[in-house]
């Protein structure tokens, strides 16, 4: 064959993978544009590179740098199997590597392992020992369109002088489809997350508007009034009940101060919920008054709850109201009829416990009358008589201690309500043999009706000196108290007498009830617990009869916190 011939040959060969190789760019262009994962993208394109330039293997390094500057992660490999590179550690931000990952040209050595930027970081300088043998080196950036460099193809051979210009050229056609493909298919994804993430945000508003429509409507058919108010105590929304309820249409109500509903003597009220609402408290069930727009107060049961935005920010208060006025009228009915029929049980005992003296004054009259002629005898049987008379006066002053007052509260001392006791009750002790010990150590005032807390102390007294009757100790005792549920005053009359057996203990506070016999009628602990409560407060009893440590000790606790309306100052002077 003449030279002639064998360059024809070569040509036909050359032109012949020429067009072997476009056509594969060509359909590799086509494939790329189709593939829709990122995974089955990168690889076609590694195996057409690797075709293209005809190399023994090829590998993508996606660009992922992490904070030195200098990994990147293998993502496919091409003509090799994975588990011969498992065991070698990422490229790094060497020179050879470099402009490939910086976008800042081709890299392309007839024998890499002589090229002036290899070999000149440690450990290995160079390949790793087992590394696969690489003279011949292709490296080519792969971009998006704005020059973003998103990885690198990379190619090697064992010879030397294996790739060519059209090699390079051909892996640079490759590269570049690849770039565009995967901007395309980045783009894609960040579409369709946009869609998915705007469908579930419409699909979220229009779960939210389904809630907030049934919300609405549970507001408005609500039998009690629910509104909200800004934390400058202005109003923001009004519902039905709450125009039935106050006779405000919603128009009238929407901007006005929540101040227009409440009695002008308790728009202090609104001070201490709007503070426990910015302290984000909720108030449960609170009952107090209210005004209609007719000038009527309502008796109302108040629920709060404090209103966030996005934030977390409190910046206002939803309030449910609800009307208790049937239920406290249906409650003082009821509490009526108790006291009529407490007050006809009372009866019945009383007219059992007079007629007996009044029996024995009948009698002793008589006796005295038959016995006329006989000072001496008159005398014995009048004071027998004077006896059983101040018997009926007794049960007469306990019976009148079972009403209760009705003058409006007001902020006294309990330690000066203690001390005009223990003037009234020090002679009577000291002539019974009892030693007082008195501790008042509270100047706080607490709100009250003071009659009826001042028949508490003399009943409390009065008991325990009865508990006496052979002398002993009476300490009396009044210190402010702090609690998780409150501040108030605690008194404590402690005696040292005989002591209430336990199984007495759970009745002393019920009706007629008594430990005294004939002369005490059961009224005043009842009378006095119900007074008691009737400030908010609570009593308490402890009591032995054990010889070594007998005793009763009864206390109170009084909120400081008015449960009534109406306060006014209290003049410190006791009349």
């Amino acid at each position: 064959m003449t030279t002639f011939e064998s360059s024809m040959i070569d040509d036909r060969d050359q032109s012949s993978r020429t067009q072997r190789n476009l056509k594969l760019v060509v359909q590799t262009g086509l494939l790329l544009a189709k593939h829709l994962d990122l995974p089955t993208l990168v690889q076609a394109a590694t195996d057409a590179g690797l075709q293209l330039c005809e190399a023994q293997f090829g590998a993508f390094f996606y660009n992922v740098i992490d904070a030195a500057g200098e990994s990147y992660q293998l993502y496919t490999l091409s003509g090799v199997d994975r588990e011969k590179f498992a065991q070698f550690p990422m490229p790094r931000n060497t020179e050879v590597f470099a402009p490939t990952f910086e976008g800042s040209g081709i890299v392309r050595s007839g024998d890499i392992t002589k090229d002036p930027r290899y070999g000149h970081h440690p450990p290995h300088h160079g390949m790793p020992d087992g590394h696969l043998p690489v003279r011949s080196y292709l490296a080519v950036s792969v971009k998006g369109q704005t020059g973003e460099v998103l990885g690198g193809l990379f190619y090697g051979h064992e010879k030397t002088d294996v790739f060519d210009q059209d090699a390079e050229d051909f892996v640079a056609t490759i590269a570049a489809q690849a770039g565009i493909a995967m901007e395309n298919l980045r783009l894609r994804e960040q579409l369709t997350r946009k869609f998915e993430e705007s469908e579930k945000a419409e699909q979220y508003q229009r779960e939210s508007a389904k809630r907030l429509s049934e919300v609405a409507a549970i507001v408005e058919s609500s039998d009690d009034a629910i509104l909200s108010k800004d934390l400058t105590g202005h109003i923001l929304s009004w519902n039905q009940a709450a125009s039935r309820i106050f006779g405000y249409s919603r128009e009238e109500m929407i901007g006005q101060s929540i101040l227009l509903l409440i009695p002008k003597e308790l728009h202090h009220e609104e001070k201490t919920i709007l503070a426990k609402i910015r302290a984000g408290e909720r108030i449960d069930h609170y009952e107090t008054v209210r005004l209609t727009k007719s000038g009527e107060r309502l008796d109302v049961s108040l629920s709060i709850s404090p209103i966030r935005d996005d934030s977390g920010t409190i910046v206002g208060a939803s309030k449910i109201l609800r009307d208790i006025s049937g239920k406290k009228r249906t409650e003082a009915s009821l509490l009526q009829a108790e006291k009529i029929a407490a007050a006809g049980r009372m009866a019945a005992t009383i007219a059992h416990e007079v007629n007996n003296p009044l029996e024995a004054v009948m009698n002793l009259i008589y006796l005295a009358k038959s016995n006329a002629k006989d000072s001496d005898e008159v005398r014995t049987f009048l004071t027998a008589a004077e006896s059983e008379v101040a018997r009926v006066s007794h049960i007469a002053r306990q019976t009148l201690g079972f009403y209760r007052e009705n003058d409006s509260p007001i902020g006294a001392s309990l330690s000066e309500l203690a001390s005009h006791a223990i003037r009234v009750y020090g002679p009577k002790c000291k002539d019974a043999g009892i030693d007082l010990e008195v501790n008042l150590n509270s100047t706080r005032q607490v709100v009250l009706r003071k009659g009826e807390i001042m028949q508490v102390i003399s009943n409390l007294i009065a008991n325990a000196i009865y508990a006496m009757p052979g002398g002993g100790t009476l300490s009396i005792s009044i210190e402010d108290r702090d609690t998780s549920n409150g501040s108030g005053v605690v008194l404590t009359v402690k005696d040292s007498g005989v002591g209430i057996p336990s199984e007495q203990l759970p009745k002393i506070f019920e009706a007629f009830f008594t430990t005294r016999g004939t002369i005490g009628t059961g009224i005043g602990l009842f009378v006095a617990k119900q007074f008691v409560e009737g400030h908010g407060g609570k009593i308490y009893v402890e009591s032995s009869t054990d010889p070594a440590s007998h005793g009763t000790k009864m206390s109170i606790f009084l909120p400081l916190e008015n449960p009534h309306p109406g306060v006014q100052e209290f003049d410190s002077s006791f009349d």
